[in-house]
């Protein structure tokens, strides 16, 4: 079943905008309590890489869609709709997981934000791989590359290798 990749887009950003929202509230809160003592922006520090990344990707991507719109009528797969839902909902309950587990772990919050890092880490790798079938426009960043530029070349690489080789040498002289 096919779903229209605009609804997809605004789903997923309210899940990562809600999320991110509760999450960043506690870290706040805790912070004006006192919960990191006078170490609050190690907490703020923490957190902003877990979420400002895809969250700014987003609102770029909403941005340039709104000077510029896509194309009407893209659909994406359901599965990968749902995948992705699935994954940000898990990543976002392991970062919340850690700052609401933390009074009942062994070690300090802040000792705990570091560690988290370990299974945060792939899991945000596994979020953002996702999140870029919505997020990334192919029309902007070319089907291969990653969103670098691609270039063709019209000849051969062993004529490159030629024409460098002859450059160098003639910057030799």
């Amino acid at each position: 079943m096919l779903l229209e990749m605009k609804k997809c887009k605004q789903w997923l950003a309210i899940v990562w905008f809600i999320g991110a929202a509760i999450i960043s509230s506690v870290v706040i809160v805790q912070s004006i309590l006192g919960r990191y003592g006078n170490k609050e922006s190690e907490a703020i520090g923490w957190l902003l890489p877990t979420v400002m990344p895809t969250l700014s990707l987003m609102i770029a991507v909403f941005a340039a869609e709104a000077l510029k719109p896509g194309r009407k009528g893209e659909r994406v797969d359901s599965f990968m709709f749902w995948l992705n839902v699935a994954i940000s909902v898990f990543y976002l309950s392991v970062v919340a997981a850690t700052i609401f587990l933390s009074p009942f772990a062994t070690i300090g919050p802040l000792a705990l934000m570091k560690m988290s890092n370990l299974w945060l880490g792939p899991c945000q790798g596994l979020a953002a791989a996702g999140l870029g079938v919505f997020f990334v426009n192919s029309q902007v960043a070319g089907s291969v590359g990653g969103g670098f530029p691609v270039q063709s070349y019209s000849k051969s690489p062993s004529e490159i290798r030629v024409e460098d080789s002859r450059e160098a040498n003639n910057e030799e002289r």
